[in-house]
């Protein structure tokens, strides 16, 4: 925990000073979300986040391994399984017993319940190079609408119906790469995040930027919200590490 912290540090003492934050064309530019710890995950590459149904622990997916995990608060893991495919990328709740996940170079959405067993699966109709593909995933339960991401070249977001027909494409031009996203109950927003940009964005439901917040984790490829609002968790690919921020 004292190297993560120190790691952690570091990091954003040379992210507050990079060139190019807080620029004029920035959306209501923002660097004070608040760090509070960071656990070690025992998870190989973790990528995609999202609390569980009842808050009591997390969801992530490997995409070394193509496993989903359950995880506890803590970080420790509750159960796993596998999903068949590669480049397992995305998880978001649906509900109480079923999961939502994209595959990267198959370009495919994935529900399923708990255990993993299978219920739907489709192929979304994208070009350019296979590793540059579906990203992140999350779920609108009152609209009943997925906001899935494609990471870059283009950088899209993309929204289908609860029977998983797409219904609009939209270009995000605001950052580099997108590589996590989750759905906002409490204020009906979006918050994108991007590794190579090294930020999260709060957008509308369109994918148009409202808020930006900077940060300092390397290769971060997940992200949840707590539905207070009060706390984001991120975690990152390349340290198996989860972190902990206050959005009060």
């Amino acid at each position: 925990m004292k190297r993560r912290f120190f790691y952690y540090l570091i990091s954003t003492l040379i992210a507050t000073f990079l060139p190019g934050c807080g620029k004029k064309d920035d959306p209501q530019t923002k660097i004070n979300i608040s760090y509070l710890k960071a656990y070690d995950i025992p998870v190989a590459e973790p990528s995609g986040l999202d609390l569980t149904f009842s808050e009591k622990g997390f969801w992530t997916v490997s995409d070394e391994n193509s496993t989903v995990y359950k995880l506890d608060n803590w970080g420790k893991i509750e159960k796993s399984f596998k999903v068949k495919g590669v480049d397992l990328e995305g998880v978001s709740c649906v509900d109480e017993k079923t999961l939502a996940v994209v595959l990267e170079r198959g370009r495919e959405i994935v529900i399923l319940d708990t255990s993993g067993n299978e219920s739907k699966r489709i192929s979304v109709s994208l070009t350019g190079e296979l590793n540059n593909g579906l990203e992140g995933i999350t779920y609108d339960p009152v609209n009943k609408k997925f906001f899935v991401l494609n990471e870059k070249n283009p950088c899209l977001l993309l929204t289908f119906d609860e029977n998983l027909n797409e219904l609009s494409r939209d270009t995000l031009t605001f950052i580099k790469d997108a590589s996590g996203i989750h759905f906002d109950a409490k204020n009906k927003s979006l918050w994108i995040l991007s590794d190579e940009s090294r930020c999260v964005t709060k957008c509308d439901l369109n994918g148009s930027p409202l808020q930006k917040y900077y940060i300092s984790i390397a290769q971060p490829e997940g992200l949840t919200i707590d539905a207070e609002g009060k706390k984001m968790y991120i975690v990152s690919d390349i340290n198996s590490s989860l972190y902990v921020f206050s959005l009060e």
